[in-house]
Formats: C-alpha cells, structure tokens, sequence
C-alpha cells in the first residue's frame, strides 16, 4: 500500500499545475525577493492558499526560519497576502485589478459599451502597436492600464507613449510595470510630454553615455560616480559633444596630472565664449595661443648693444667723488601661472604669429 501511495504523490506532483494569474508575473513576481517569491510559489503548490500560518511556511524548509516573518511581511506589504491574528490569506489579486480598472473608467465618464471615440480609436491603435512590436502580440493586461495613465493622467502625446515603450524594451525593462511606471513619471515630471522636448533629452541622453564610455578610455579607468556625473554636466549643461571633449584632452594634455576638471574647465570656458564645434574650438585656441605669446613678449627683459649713461646703467657719484653702483631692486618675476598651456602644445595649432 504505502509503495502505491508513494507512486500517487509523484505522479500527482510530476503532472500537477501551479496556476497563477499573468498579472502576478508582470507587476509582483520581478520585484519580490527570492525568498517571497519561493514562498509565494510553495504554498500555492501546496494547495494552502486559503489560509496558511508560520508554521505552514516552517514545514516547507525552503528558507532560514529566522526569515519566514520578514517574508510574510514583504508579501504583505505586496498586497499579496493579509493577516488576521495569527493567519494568513491569499489576495485576489485578479478581483483587485479589475474593480481599480472600472473605476479609473468611470472616473474618465468612460463607457465600455458605447461606440469608441476618436481619441479611443486612436489609443487602441496605438495599444495594438505596441503590443506586436514589443510583446509579440500578446500584451499584458496591465500595461493597457499603463497606457491609459500616460495618455489621460499624464497627458503624453500618443508618439511619447510609444518611445516610452521602446525605451523600456531597448534597457530589457518592458515586462517590468514598477520599473516602466517609474519611467513614465520621471517623463512626466521633467516635462517630457510632447516628443519634441522628449526627443532632445534622449539624444542628450545618448550623447551622455558616448561621453562617458570615450572618457573612461581617454583616463584608462572605469569612471565612479562622481566622473560620471561630471561627465553627465558636460553634455547637459555645456553641450559637449565627443569632438570637443576629445580635443580638450589634448589641450590639457602637457599636464603631469591630468584630472576631469581641468577638461572640464576648458569645456566651460568654451562653452562660455560661444564654441559649438572643433573648428570653433581650435580656432580660439589659436586666438588664445597667439594672445600668450605676446604676453610673453612683454614680459620678457629687453637685450641689444645700445649704450647707456652711467645714470641709466645705475652708476652715480658718492659724496666723497668716487663712483658708487646703485642696488635697485630685482626685477620683479613673472607670478608662475599653471594654467599656461606651453608652446610646445599649442603650436599643434599653427604658429599664428608667423603672420603678424
């Protein structure tokens, strides 16, 4: 007897199913901890989804004891599963998702039996495209809710929607509603609701990430937190572009430490006179190398063979008639500047002066 009894329970486990509503996969199950979402699993296996206590989850052994409460917690605070006293219960979490869709409708005045309005034609075409070009066709139930929030609360333009979906397939991120809705808020709170300024924050989006990758070659190290959000400055605020930052290594390049904020600073001084390109930027170096070199004209001491009075060569007569030498005081020396690029550097933009 108790070897057909042993045959039952595994034939009974080999080909019985676990049924869970798609809902559970697409906005619980990828944000639970691995322990929640094994206990998850295991009692609905078991068959116990009507009411379960500590000890049910105890009797499993599928995780350390000391973490079924924090688990049950988590999976409560889920919205997956409540209390009361000591046991526990299964939320419809189907029920739930239906009776907040009718309400969200009547809330819009909308009526699911009445004849689809220009803006629900379009909406559907725009739900239909989304569903065969990211999910194969087979788009959850709740992304249809997401759609919604977008179009009607977020007032999105039907194209922002759509580059909102294909954003979170191109980062593997589709099939994750928490991740996906946190998108589209961070969207709608910066102001990306109509595609023009939507488009310029993803190119400046892109450009930001080429940055960073061509700034952790140039430096030779993976760039922390800190370089990434400096970087992130350069393209945001200082509109610079690979080009540009590319030559600004090789402005500062004479340096025997070379950091991000020296880039930086010539980013910024660049950006400050106006410079948009590379050509623009050499050409300001060139005007800037030539301004150097005539400082440094200035400031060099005059030589020739020209005579000089004695008075001019400091050689007065002491009060007794012999000669005396006057002591002036040392030429007063350059203040050291180390911000000034050598010529050896800046002639790799032409020597100017030869045209003066």
């Amino acid at each position: 007897m108790k070897s057909d009894k042993g045959k039952e329970d595994l034939t009974r486990l080999l080909i019985s199913d676990s049924l869970l509503p798609d809902i559970f996969l697409v906005r619980y199950a990828q944000e639970l901890s691995r322990n929640a979402l094994l206990v998850y699993l295991w009692i609905n296996m078991t068959g116990r989804k009507e009411s379960f206590d500590e000890a049910t989850v105890r009797k499993l052994r599928i995780i350390p004891e000391d973490q079924i409460a924090p688990v049950l917690a988590e999976l409560m605070a889920a919205n997956l599963i409540a209390r009361k006293d000591k046991t526990y219960f299964f939320e419809d979490i189907k029920i739930r998702e239906v009776e907040e869709y009718v309400q969200d409708q009547k809330a819009r005045g909308d009526d699911p039996d009445g004849v689809l309005n220009s803006n629900e034609r379009e909406r559907k075409i725009l739900s239909d495209s989304i569903s065969s070009t990211f999910y194969q066709g087979e788009l959850p139930y709740i992304f249809y809710r997401l759609i919604d929030k977008c179009l009607y609360d977020y007032k999105f333009d039907g194209r922002v929607v759509y580059k909102l979906f294909e954003e979170g397939y191109d980062q593997s991120i589709h099939r994750s509603l928490a991740l996906m809705e946190k998108m589209a808020r961070s969207w709608y709170e910066k102001g990306y609701t109509d595609i023009k300024s939507l488009e310029k924050q993803l190119e400046v989006n892109k450009r930001t990430k080429k940055l960073i990758k061509l700034t952790g070659s140039l430096m030779r190290k993976r760039l922390n937190g800190l370089d990434i959000e400096r970087v992130t400055c350069w393209a945001e605020e200082l509109g610079a572009t690979e080009e540009l930052v590319n030559l600004a290594f090789r402005v500062n390049d004479y340096r025997s430490n070379l950091t991000l904020k020296n880039v930086g600073d010539t980013l910024a001084k660049w950006h400050d006179q106006g410079v948009k390109t590379e050509e623009d930027a050499v050409r300001f170096e060139e005007e800037e190398h030539r301004e150097n070199k005539r400082k440094a004209v200035r400031r060099s001491p005059k030589t020739g063979s020209t005579w000089r009075t004695g008075e001019e060569a400091g050689i007065g007569t002491a009060s007794d008639g012999t000669q005396a030498v006057k002591v002036s005081a040392a030429p007063e020396k350059p203040a050291d500047d180390d911000d000034t690029i050598p010529d050896d550097i800046l002639d790799m933009f032409g020597d100017a002066d030869e045209n003066d």
